[in-house]
Order: structure tokens, then sequence, then C-alpha cells
């Protein structure tokens, strides 16, 4: 009887102990950039486009860079057909093409930090909310 004790004390530790798990479970993820960010033309856009884009002498009405982006309006036909997107993010480190440009004569900032390249991409990957 003793063993018959001893045996069931076992299987009853056995079988407990298959029940105990150890689950590593990985870090909560932080919400992508895009997710948190307010990227709106009005709020986080506008100023980074009238800072490096609608300068006197640039995309601003009646100059020979094509494009008025001082408003949400006359920038629009250039997000619908992705050419903003193109020059500004796609060729971003072409200093020829690639806008802002590298030009001697470009009256703005030559580059976009990453901070405000991050925003337009979050605002482009949100199709351009105003």
């Amino acid at each position: 009887m003793r063993h018959l004790w001893i045996i069931f004390v076992g299987v009853a530790l056995a079988s407990m102990w298959g029940r105990c798990t150890y689950d590593i479970l990985p870090e909560p993820e932080a919400p992508a950039f895009c997710d948190t960010a307010q990227a709106t033309y009005q709020t986080t856009i506008k100023p980074i486009i009238d800072k490096n884009c609608a300068l006197s002498g640039c995309h601003v009405a009646g100059t020979k860079a094509p494009g008025d982006f001082t408003s949400y309006t006359s920038l629009r036909p250039y997000l619908k057909d992705t050419e903003f997107k193109y020059y500004v993010l796609d060729l971003k480190d072409d200093p020829e093409v690639g806008m802002p440009p590298n030009w001697i004569d470009n009256p703005g900032p030559k580059d976009l930090t990453l901070e405000e390249l991050d925003l337009i991409s979050c605002w482009v990957s949100k199709d351009y909310p105003e």
C-alpha cells in the first residue's frame, strides 16, 4: 500500500510539473512613429513647406518653380500625382533634382531634417490629410 501511495504522489507531481510554464513574453513594442504622429497639413506639414519650399523664388506664385505651395489647395495637384512624394522623399539624396535642391541660388535650407522627413513620410502614408 505504501508503494501505491508513493506512485500516486509521483504521478501527481509529474502531472503538475508539466503544467508549469515559463513563458517569455516579448517586450511590448512602442507604437510606430506614424501611429502617434499628428501629421496633418495644417499642424505639422505647412510649417515645413513654408520653411523649405514656399519661399521667394521657389514654390510661390509667379516663380519659375512649378506649383504654388503656399496653400493646401494649390499644393493638392502635386500630391495627387505623387510628384511631391517623388521629389521630396524618393529623390531626397539627389542634390540636383531632390527637394529641397542643393543649388547655390536656393534661398532656403538644402536638406530636410530627419524629423521633417519622418513627418512628411507619415503624412504621405496617411494620404495627405489636411
